[in-house]
C-alpha cells in the first residue's frame, strides 16, 4: 500500500521497493516545517541519519527531495551528495554552488529535467531562472564569482553553504538542505562550516534545516560535545529492514524480472546476505539477467558464488578495498588483517593486528582507522574485530585463498561454492532455533499469574489425552480442562548460553518472577528453561549433560543474588523424551513439554488476554494509515485474534490473506483526507467478522455498476483479482454503502472438531 506514486527526480527505487522507510521519509520532509520553534515541543529543525552501509540512507533523502520538489509547497528541497574528488574548498564551494542553483532554478520552474544544468557554467545556469528571479540569481552567482577571485577559500565557502538561505528569502520559500555522505568530510575542513550552521543563533526566517547522512562510526569525529549543537539535532536512525518486509521487495523485485523464487530461497537469501538490500538486488538482478531461477539452494548458491567472485558485489568490493588502500602494497596489508581477525573468530590484539599491516605497509594505524570508518572491521580498546558482514567475510576468504595463500585452484567449480552449501542447511536451523528462541521469550515475558492446563507444562499428560488430535481438537479440549497450573508474574528473562552436539542443540534461559501476586523475597521464584532441538526423542544421556548445565546456571544465579529462590525447571525438546528421559524428569519434578504444547500455550494465554476462557461476543477497532506495508500491520493483528478463537492453520491464512487484499483495495480507491483505513474486527462462538471502511469511492466498483467488480488488471497480477481472492477465501463478503464512504464486511465461520 502506498501513496500516489509521483515521479522520480533524484530517487533510484521504484516506490514498491522503497518499502519500510515511510516513517524516516516523513521525519526529514517535516524537517523545515520546525524552523524558527525552537522553544516549543518537536521544534528540532535538523537531522543526522545515521546507520550501517547500504541500509538506504541516501535513498531517503533522495525519496524526500522528489516529495518535496513534486508537492511544489513552501518547502525548497537541496540535495548534495559529497564525493572524494570534490574535498578541496574550492572544488567542494563550486560544485555544491552549481548543484543548489540548478535545482533552486529546476524547483522555482517546475521542470526537473533543469538539474542536469550543473555542469554549465554559472552564468547559463541563472539564465535558466523565471524572470521574476534572474536579477537575484545573476547578483548571487556574481557574488560567488566575486569571492572566488578573492583567493578566500573561507570566504569563498561561506558564500557557497549561504546560497540556499539567501535564495530562499527572496521567494519566501524555506530551505531543506540534505547532505549525503556527510562522514566523507572527515578528513577536511568544510565540515566545520556546516556546523556553524547547525549550531548558530536560533532558527529564524533567515536559516536552513539540514539533514545530514553518515556513517555511524564516524559521525564521532565530526560532531563536538557541545550541548547547544545536539539541542538543535535529532537523530534519525535507519536500522536494517525486517525479514518481512524483505521478503515483499524480494517477491517484488522476482516478479518484475521473470526470476521463478521458493519459500525457502527467500528465508536464505535473507539470512545469508543479511538482510541486504543492494546485495539482495545484486543476486535477482543477475538471476534476471542469465535467466536463472532461484528454486533451489544449489542454484542461489551458484549464482551468489558467481557474483561474490566475479560479479557486482564483488566489483563493489573490490572498489572499497581500493578505497581504504589505493596502492597494491597497502591493499595486501588490509587483506591479510581482515584475514586474520576472520580465523581469529574473537577479538585481536590491535598491536597484532599492526604486525600484520607492517609486514605489507607502514601506514598500519591510518589504515585500522579507515577499515574500522567503512565497518569493514571495528577496533575497541586495543582489540580489532571482524565485521558482521557475512558476505564481505566470504569475499574475503575467497581472495586470500585464490590470491595470497597459494591454494590450488580446483580444476573445475569453485570451493566457495561447496561452503556456501554447507552452510545453508547450518543457516536456516539457525533461523529456526532463533524463531523458536523469541517465541519462548516472548510467552515467558506475558506471563502474568494466569491458569492454565497442566497438561501443556506435562508431555505424559498431553500425549494421553491429545496424541493423534489436531490443533483445533487439542485446543478445544484444553478448554475444557480442570486442573490447572498458576503462571508466575515474571519480570526478567535473561540467556544463559547454549551448546550442541551431534544432532542435538539447546539454549538455556532464566527467568525471575514472583508468584501470588506479592512481591517479597518469599514469593520470589526462578524458572530453569531448557530449549532443545533434536531430531528424535530426546535421551536420558543427553538430558543429563543439559540438566548439568542448568546446574551450573542455577550455582551462578544464586551466587549473584545471594539468596535461594524456589527453582523450577522446565525442558522443552522438538520431539519430546524418551521413557527414561522423562522418568529422570518426573525424578526432578520439572515440567516436560515438546515444541507444539509451547505453540498451544502461547494460543491460551493470548486469548486468555483477548477475553478469558469463554469470551462473549466481542469487538475490536484498528485503525492503519495508508501507507507501504501497514495492511501487514492488520494481518498480524487478525492472526492473533482469529487464533484465540480457535481457527485452524489454514482458516488463519485464509483470514489474512483476504484482509491484505481488502486494505490494499481500500487504499487504492480511498478518497479519504486522513489517509486512513478503519477496521472492526467481531467475534462470537461461531463465526469472526471483520469490516474494513474506506472514506471515498465504493472500491472495486465502478459508478455504472451494482455489484462489486473486478478491479483493472495491474502490472502486479495478482492485484486485480482483489476481489475475486477475497471470495474465495471468506464464507460470506457483502458491500455496504455509508454517508461518507464504502464498507466491506467479510465473515468466516469457525468449523468446530465435531465438524471436521
Amino acid at each position: 500500500m502506498s501513496n500516489s506514486a509521483s515521479p522520480s527526480i533524484l530517487s533510484r527505487l521504484p516506490d514498491e521497493e522503497f518499502i519500510n522507510r515511510q516513517a524516516e521519509l516523513s521525519r526529514v520532509c517535516a524537517l523545515a516545517e520546525t524552523r524558527g520553534r525552537v522553544h516549543t515541543v518537536g521544534s528540532v529543525a535538523n537531522a543526522l541519519l545515521l546507520g550501517s552501509p547500504r541500509v538506504g540512507k541516501t535513498e531517503i533523502l533522495r525519496k524526500s527531495f522528489d516529495r518535496l520538489f513534486n508537492v511544489s509547497g513552501e518547502i525548497c528541497p537541496v540535495y548534495y551528495s559529497v564525493r572524494r574528488s570534490c574535498l578541496d574548498p574550492d572544488r567542494f564551494a563550486r560544485d555544491y554552488f552549481a548543484q543548489f542553483l540548478t535545482q533552486f532554478v529546476s524547483f522555482r520552474r517546475g521542470e526537473p529535467k533543469l538539474i542536469a544544468l550543473a555542469n554549465e557554467p554559472l552564468p547559463v545556469i541563472a539564465r535558466a531562472a523565471p524572470p521574476e528571479d534572474y536579477p537575484w540569481a545573476k547578483s548571487l552567482v556574481d557574488s560567488f564569482v566575486s569571492a572566488s577571485k578573492a583567493g578566500d577559500p573561507s570566504g569563498f565557502l561561506r558564500v557557497a553553504l549561504s546560497s540556499p538561505v539567501l535564495a530562499c528569502s527572496h521567494t519566501g520559500l524555506k530551505p531543506l538542505v540534505m547532505i549525503d555522505n556527510f562522514h566523507l568530510l572527515a578528513s577536511s575542513d568544510i565540515h566545520s562550516s556546516f556546523l556553524s550552521a547547525l549550531e548558530g543563533i536560533p532558527a529564524t526566517q533567515e536559516t536552513a534545516a539540514y539533514a545530514l547522512s553518515s556513517l555511524s562510526r564516524v559521525v564521532t569525529e565530526l560532531f563536538p560535545p557541545e550541548k547547544e549543537l545536539f539541542d538543535r539535532l535529532q537523530i534519525i536512525r535507519v536500522e536494517k529492514m525486517e525479514a518481512d518486509h524483505l521478503e515483499t521487495l524480494i517477491r517484488r523485485r522476482a516478479e518484475l524480472l521473470a526470476v521463478e523464487i521458493s519459500d525457502s530461497t527467500i528465508e536464505l537469501m535473507t539470512q545469508q546476505l543479511d538482510r541486504d538490500p543492494f546485495y539482495i538486488r545484486a543476486i535477482l538482478d543477475a538471476a534476471g539477467t542469465r535467466g536463472s531461477s532461484l528454486n533451489t539452494f544449489i542454484e542461489f548458491e551458484r549464482l551468489y558464488t558467481a557474483e561474490v567472485l566475479g560479479g557486482r558485489i564483488g566489483a563493489y568490493l573490490n572498489a572499497l578495498m581500493r578505497e581504504v588502500a589505493p596502492s597494491a602494497n597497502a591493499g595486501r596489508a588490509v587483506l591479510e588483517v581482515l584475514h586474520l581477525v576472520l580465523e581469529a573468530g574473537s577479538r585481536v590484539p590491535l598491536g597484532t593486528a599492526v604486525e600484520r599491516i607492517a609486514e605489507h605497509s607502514p601506514a598500519g594505524e591510518a589504515l585500522l582507522a579507515r577499515m574500522h570508518s567503512l565497518e569493514l572491521l571495528e577496533t575497541s580498546y586495543g582489540f580489532v574485530s571482524s565485521s558482521t558482514d557475512p558476505v564481505l567475510s566470504d569475499y574475503v576468504r575467497a581472495r586470500y585463498r585464490n590470491e595470497i595463500s597459494g591454494a590450488p585452484k580446483p580444476v573445475s567449480g569453485e570451493e566457495l561454492l561447496s561452503e556456501k552449501l554447507k552452510d545453508s542447511y547450518r543457516l536456516m536451523m539457525s533461523r529456526y532455533n532463533r524463531a523458536i528462541q523469541s517465541q519462548l521469550v516472548e510467552i515467558l515475558s506475558r506471563f502474568d499469574f494466569q491458569n492454565v492446563p497442566v497438561s501443556l507444562f506435562d508431555q505424559v499428560t498431553f500425549d494421553k489425552r491429545y496424541r493423534g488430535m489436531s490443533r483445533v481438537h487439542s485446543r478445544a479440549g484444553l478448554e475444557g480442562e480442570a486442573e490447572k497450573i498458576r503462571l508466575p508474574q515474571i519480570v526478567i528473562v535473561q540467556d544463559t548460553g547454549a551448546g550442541e552436539q551431534a544432532g542435538v542443540s539447546w539454549r538455556l534461559f532464566s527467568a525471575t518472577g514472583f508468584e501470588g501476586g506479592i512481591y517479597t523475597e518469599g514469593n520470589e521464584v526462578l524458572w530453569l528453561i531448557a530449549l532443545i532441538n533434536a531430531k528424535e526423542p530426546l535421551d536420558d544421556e543427553t538430558l543429563e549433560m543439559i540438566d548439568q548445565r542448568l546446574e551450573s546456571t542455577l550455582r551462578a544465579e544464586q551466587a549473584r543474588s545471594r539468596r535461594s529462590s524456589r527453582v523450577i525447571r522446565w525442558y522443552i525438546s522438538k520431539e519430546g523424551f524418551s521413557a527414561m528421559a522423562l522418568e529422570r524428569l518426573s525424578r526432578l519434578n520439572a515440567h516436560r513439554s515438546r515444541y507444539s504444547q509451547l505453540d498451544l500455550l502461547q494460543d491460551y494465554i493470548t486469548k486468555l488476554s483477548l477475553g478469558g476462557d469463554h469470551p462473549p461476543a466481542t469487538q475490536f477497532e484498528l485503525i492503519i494509515p495508508i501507507e507501504d506495508e501497514a495492511e501487514l500491520i492488520a494481518a498480524r493483528t487478525a492472526e492473533q485474534i482469529a487464533r484465540s478463537a480457535n481457527f485452524d492453520k489454514e482458516a488463519v491464512g485464509q483470514i489474512k490473506t483476504a484482509l491484505i487484499e481488502a486494505c490494499i483495495n481500500a487504499a487504492e480507491h480511498s478518497d479519504s483526507p486522513d489517509r486512513k483505513i478503519h477496521q472492526r474486527f467481531a467475534i462470537d462462538e461461531e463465526k469472526l467478522i471483520i469490516t474494513v471502511s474506506n472514506k471515498g469511492k465504493m472500491f472495486g466498483r465502478t459508478e455504472t455498476q451494482s455489484t462489486p467488480a473486478v478491479a483493472a488488471q495491474s502490472a502486479r497480477g495478482a492485484r486485480g483479482r482483489g476481489l475475486q481472492i477475497i471470495r474465495a477465501l471468506m464464507d460470506e463478503v457483502k458491500f455496504e454503502r455509508t454517508d461518507d464512504g464504502t464498507r466491506l464486511v467479510m465473515t468466516k465461520y469457525l468449523k468446530r472438531p465435531d465438524d471436521q
